[in-house]
Formats: structure tokens, C-alpha cells, sequence
């Protein structure tokens, strides 16, 4: 929670005008004038660079506490301020994905980076949704599913999964999902999935062991404006063949439904893109950063992160 003094503008003094010969008690009020002016200035100046922050928590003999300090938030990072929750509108977004057997093929076939190696389907509208387990253990789990509703408004909710591989049914209707990560004290045994009520469908997965969904699928929510910073991708093809490499590429699809692909890549170990400028990337836009495996044999192991800054549209 974050507390800010009120700040009084200032106003522009009226000056007087000046006498055509020089009068040193003019002078002396008009300096004064300026020196009154400029004080003002200075002391909403200094209001607005000390923020008094106050953290409200808990611990074992203290159930609720308060700790209070007074800083100067210019002299930390912009990014750091924004990761605080300090800049109002304003989140980091963090994506990792990861595919450990992305299918090597002459025949240059894309994936988005996820625990499948499938495209991706989306809701033809939004929906509710089952999530279920591989692992009838799985009586206790909880699972925080953040999406978009179906006007691509943020939605979320927090579902306990009670009987394993039966599943059970979100409250809310979802339109798009943007991840799921299980929450609370206890850990899946199998691997989560939430997807349609057939079971056909997956729409997001956690694998075993992982705890949080590993994908580079996204779609930046209604009123807002994703600022992508910066993208890698890694991969085990060395490049120490011909045929060693990956491809990496950015597949965009606007809510009316066109698609569009911004950037395709061949990379060995590492590419990484580091952006000077933000990328936007508009409201209601379905993002996938995908990957496909070299033309050698077997497969390959892919992983891609990006970060950004999610803005809502307005804020200044």
C-alpha cells in the first residue's frame, strides 16, 4: 500500500513592471517575487520524490504488523518501480515455455512453445472449463486459472480440484486463458490439465513436478497495451552440422481474426532480441511465440522467455 502527499501546485507569480531607471527596492521585491515562486517549486519537487510506503503483514508472533519508510523513488530503477506495484496501471509480464521434444522435420512445421507438441486451439466463444488430473491423488489441489472473459476483460478464479481424474468445472466462462498454477499447501501428484468438458481439448497443462503452466501462448487483455522488452529462445541444436538449428518466429492473430507473422529466425544455442523500443502489441491480441525443430533427425529441446510491461490504455 502506498500513501502520497497531496502536492499543492504552484502559480505563476504576476510580475510587476519594471521602472525605465534602476530602483533597488524594486529590484528587491522582484527578486523576492522569484524567490517565493521557486520555493514553491522546489517543495512540490520534493513532495513528489518521497513516497511513504507502508507493508502490511503477518508472522508467527505478530499476526499483524506495519512497517512504514520514506523513500526517494527516482533513485531506484523504473522497471523496479513498476515490479513494486508502484506505478499505478502498470505490471511486468514474465512468459517461459518450454518443450522438451519439439519434432525435428525437413518440412518446416511451427509450434507454439508448450507441453504439447499440437497448434493451439482457442474457444470458438467463451466457455467453462474442466480441470482435471492425470492422477487420481489429486483430491486437493488448488489451481488459480487467470483469463480473459468474452469481452477479453480479465477474469480469474481459484478452483479446488476434489476428485482427481473426474475433474471438475470453472465457475467462471472463459474466452481465452492466459495460465494456471497451483496455489495453496499442496502439490500435484500428475499433470493438470484444463480443457474442454470432453477432455479433447487443452487449453492449458501443468506438467507433474512443475507447479505452473510453461507457455508461450498469451493475448494481452481488453484496455490494455503489452510492451514487449525483450524475447530469448534456447534451444540444444548446436549448429555444429548443417542441419543443427531451430527457428524461432512470432505468430500474432487480431480478435477479428487475422494473422499475422512479425519475425522468423534460424538459431542455434541462443537468440535473443532486446528492444530499444517496446514492441505493442494492441488489446484482444493473441500472441504465440513458436518454434520448430531442424531438419536433423530426432528432436529438439526449446525453451523461449519474454518480458514486457503491461499498460492499461490512458494511463499517463
Amino acid at each position: 500500500m502506498t500513501n502520497v502527499t497531496n502536492i499543492r501546485p504552484s502559480k505563476a507569480p504576476n510580475l510587476p513592471v519594471a521602472p525605465q531607471q534602476y530602483d533597488s527596492t524594486f529590484q528587491n521585491q522582484f527578486e523576492n517575487i522569484l524567490r517565493l515562486y521557486f520555493n514553491q517549486i522546489d517543495n512540490a519537487i520534493g513532495q513528489l520524490a518521497t513516497v511513504t510506503a507502508s507493508t502490511i503483514g503477518s508472522s508467527a508472533t505478530n499476526p499483524s504488523y506495519t512497517i512504514s519508510s520514506t523513500e526517494t523513488p527516482y533513485a531506484l530503477p523504473p522497471y523496479l518501480q513498476v515490479s513494486r506495484g508502484l506505478v499505478s496501471g502498470t505490471s511486468v509480464v514474465n512468459i517461459y515455455g518450454y518443450q522438451s521434444a519439439l519434432p525435428n522435420s525437413s518440412a518446416v512445421t511451427y509450434y507454439p512453445v508448450w507441453e504439447n507438441t499440437t497448434a493451439y486451439t482457442y474457444p470458438a466463444s467463451a466457455t467453462t472449463m474442466l480441470l482435471w488430473s492425470s492422477s487420481a491423488s489429486d483430491t486437493a489441489v488448488q489451481v488459480l486459472i487467470n483469463g480473459l472473459d468474452s469481452s477479453y476483460n480479465l477474469l480469474s478464479e481459484t478452483l479446488t480440484l476434489t476428485n482427481g481424474t473426474t475433474g471438475v468445472t470453472t465457475v467462471n466462462s472463459y474466452l481465452r486463458i492466459n495460465g494456471i498454477q497451483v496455489v495453496g499447501t499442496v502439490n500435484a501428484v500428475g499433470t493438470l490439465n484444463v480443457g474442454n468438458a470432453g477432455k479433447t481439448i487443452q487449453y492449458a497443462e501443468i506438467i507433474a513436478g512443475n507447479g505452473k503452466s510453461q507457455a508461450m501462448i498469451y493475448t494481452v487483455p481488453n484496455g490494455y497495451t503489452f510492451y514487449l522488452t525483450r524475447s530469448n529462445a534456447y534451444s540444444n541444436q548446436n549448429g555444429n552440422t548443417i542441419n543443427n538449428f531451430c527457428g524461432y518466429r512470432v505468430w500474432t492473430q487480431s480478435s477479428s481474426g487475422l494473422i499475422q507473422i512479425l519475425l522468423q529466425a534460424p538459431f542455434t544455442n541462443s537468440y535473443q532480441t532486446l528492444r530499444v523500443a517496446p514492441r505493442a502489441y494492441a488489446a484482444k491480441t493473441d500472441i504465440q511465440w513458436q518454434a520448430t525443430g531442424g531438419p536433423s533427425s530426432g528432436t529438439s529441446q526449446v525453451g523461449i522467455g519474454v518480458e514486457g510491461i503491461l499498460i492499461a490504455n490512458g494511463t499517463v
